[in-house]
């Protein structure tokens, strides 16, 4: 019972000096001070629509979709920033910045049916753009589910319904043998209407490893006659690691492993390595207003 005891002791020692060590690894600034170091990283970045749609207005959506930490792949803070077609529009471009020990890390996945050009206006904008050629997605009719709802409440029951339906997993090694099980959040990340594209209603919901998203579904209401409409979705990747997608048994979607950084800038898939060094401890956090200011 007392080596039992003595060895718990020191298996728990060991990784009481891992998980220190970690820590003092990890970057030393606030949870405050990197989500404006990241916000302002985001805005920096500007898109521009090919073609008809280069008149389109993209935003980037104020806030992150979502933020987490993951220690299975070492990433101390990370967030979800996504770009639309004008304010509440249709996804144009999703994008995770996080950081590990003293480098962010920007990696986009364009969600757009047409192609676009994008370019950074801070640091190292001299040497990056990126000019998706083809669609981010593929969307492709949903099958055996109702008609779409005349209701918003019903509407997003039924895009939670199509979701529901896959399973999906990440895989560093493509065997698939033991692949890391995602998880589908219950609540969506974005929602949206285009009247003018003809999209009546849609939205976005992530498959998580812990909290960081891996793959995204896209979920429409397609067409403008009521009487013809009908569900599409498609799937986009969040990883550069092999990912899966099945229904059942079938496998419906599935993607090899990208290499990091990505060579071609037409890929709908970037992932811009070392974006940056860390400098959000040198941030000041500006004082709360008080109900006089």
């Amino acid at each position: 019972m007392r080596r039992t005891l003595a060895s718990l002791l020191v298996i728990l020692g060991f990784f009481a000096v891992q998980s220190a060590s970690a820590q003092d690894d990890g970057p030393k600034s606030s949870p405050e001070q990197r989500l404006m170091f990241a916000r302002a990283a985001a805005r920096d970045y500007r898109f521009q629509m090919n073609g008809k749609s280069g008149k389109t207005q993209v935003t980037l959506q104020p806030e992150p979709l979502l933020r987490w930490n993951n220690q299975v792949i070492r990433e101390d803070d990370g967030m979800l920033f996504l770009w639309t077609a004008g304010d509440k529009g249709p996804p144009v471009a999703a994008a995770q910045f996080f950081v590990v020990q003293s480098d962010w890390h920007h990696e986009f996945q364009s969600l757009s049916q047409t192609g676009f050009n994008a370019r950074s206006g801070g640091e190292g904008a001299e040497n990056w753009s990126w000019q998706p050629t083809r669609p981010g997605l593929e969307l492709v009719r949903a099958d055996g589910i109702d008609s779409v709802a005349d209701s918003a409440t019903q509407r997003l029951r039924q895009m939670k319904t199509i979701a529901e339906r896959f399973t999906t997993a990440v895989d560093p090694s493509g065997k698939f043998d033991n692949p890391e099980q995602l998880r589908l959040l219950t609540k969506e990340v974005y929602r949206y209407s285009a009247p003018d594209r003809e999209i009546a209603d849609g939205a976005l919901f992530a498959f998580v490893q812990g909290t960081n998203p891996e793959i995204l579904i896209t979920i429409e209401a397609f067409g403008a006659d009521p009487e013809t409409r009908y569900w599409r979705y498609g799937f986009a990747r969040m990883s550069c690691f092999f990912l899966r997608v099945q229904r059942g048994d079938k496998i419906v979607w599935k993607v090899d492993r990208e290499p990091v950084p990505t060579p071609d800038r037409a890929n709908v898939y970037f992932f811009r390595q070392y974006a940056q060094v860390d400098h959000s401890d040198e941030l000041e956090i500006p004082a709360a207003r008080t109900k006089a200011d």
